[in-house]
This record gives structure tokens, sequence and C-alpha cells, in this order.
């Protein structure tokens, strides 16, 4: 039960900070990685090794444009074959 209500609290967290992005034109790595639901991780890796979105440094500051991630997550849809 307890497990339960730790998962319900995660999942709660990142709708609040989905909430928070929802109108920036620019995202940090963290508010990134929830608008795609690509681990901060996985963000940090592609843009070390190339093959990630874009990103934007300024400094020490990394920023994602919004349109440059839906851009990115959409680069993988698939046609269905129906």
């Amino acid at each position: 039960m307890e497990h339960l209500v730790r998962e319900a609290l995660m999942r709660l967290d990142r709708i609040e900070a989905g909430l928070r992005t929802l109108h920036k034109e620019y995202l940090d790595t963290e508010d990134a990685a929830v608008f795609t639901s690509i681990s901060a991780v996985q963000l940090a890796e592609w843009r070390s090794r190339g093959g990630g979105p874009r990103y934007i440094k300024m400094g020490r500051k990394v920023l994602y444009a919004v349109r440059d991630l839906r851009e990115f997550v959409e680069s993988f849809g698939r046609e269905a074959l129906s």
C-alpha cells in the first residue's frame, strides 16, 4: 500500500511539473525531461554525444526551445500500417 501511495505522489509531482512548463517558451533540462518524458540523464548524454534535440547553451545554463522539443519528439512518429 505504501508503494502505491509513493507512486501516486511521484505521478502528481510529474503532473505539477508539467503544468509549470505549459506556458514557457524555453525549458531547462529538468523541465524538458518532464515535457518530453525523456530522462534528464538521456538529454545530457545526447548533448555530449549528439543525436538529441537542439539546445541552447548560455554559460552553464542549458535551455531547450519548446518548439525544438516538439519537433524532435514528432520526428519519431510512425504511420499505422493498416
